[in-house]
């Protein structure tokens, strides 16, 4: 969460914190900041018994909700993001090459650090579609499990050996936690669709950087040159 101090810690300590999908997975017991007061990281208790220093870019914070991203969502994010940004960069690079409005060697320069970026982000990408696959099998068996369990309770209960309310309470919750396990396997899906598309988008055709409303008129300085990050 950009901004937040120790001056304002205190709102959010001994609070829960769930994830995306609703699911509660601890509480906040502590924190860390930098020389500034600014908020690096928060201690989170887990479960009661298992304690993690968690950076705070992972947290969300959303009409009094404490939300932290699970870290294979985060991680996929990330990737998303700097996918995304260096195929704009590199279609950028092109449109400005195209026009004529940046020297040659300036082009080629920046063109090979872009190349550089996309060689690394493709190694990182291999890496991140397997951390996501493994949590889509993890998911599968979770709701295999599940689907066995809705199994068993029915059949005890039209066989007469547990009460309704019983039958109820118990299907509830297996049916609210098998809903939980299918929005989070889409999710996992979608993340892993995205970057598959961000990987396989010609930068050519990649969404381009509005090169056309920052062209400076005949009496403004000359368009300055895309900042590529090594």
């Amino acid at each position: 969460m950009p901004g937040l101090t120790v001056e304002k810690i205190d709102e959010y300590l001994g609070k829960p914190v769930n994830d995306p999908y609703g699911r509660r997975v601890g509480y906040i017991v502590g924190f860390y900041s930098d020389s500034d007061g600014n908020i690096s990281s928060l201690e989170v208790s887990f479960n009661d018994f298992d304690f993690k220093q968690v950076e705070i870019e992972r947290f969300r914070f959303e009409n009094g909700n404490i939300i932290l991203l699970p870290e294979w969502e985060y991680t996929a994010i990330v990737l998303e993001n700097r996918l995304e940004r260096v195929k704009k960069r590199a279609a950028a690079l092109e449109e400005l090459n195209s026009r004529k409005e940046i020297p040659k060697h300036t082009y080629e320069e920046f063109k090979k650090k872009l190349e550089e970026s996309l060689i690394k982000l493709k190694e990182d990408s291999k890496n991140v579609k397997e951390v996501l696959r493994k949590r889509m099998h993890e998911i599968e068996d979770m709701i295999v499990e599940l689907e066995k369990a809705v199994t068993a309770v029915k059949v005890s209960y039209i066989g007469g050996e547990i009460p309704e309310k019983a039958y109820k309470a118990s299907m509830d919750h297996l049916r609210r936690n098998l809903d939980i396990l299918n929005s989070e396997k889409a999710s996992v899906k979608n993340h892993l669709d995205r970057i598959e598309a961000l990987e396989n988008l010609p930068v050519d055709t990649a969404v381009k950087v509005s090169v056309a409303a920052e062209t400076p008129s005949k009496s403004q300085q000359p368009i300055p040159v895309v900042v590529v990050e090594s």
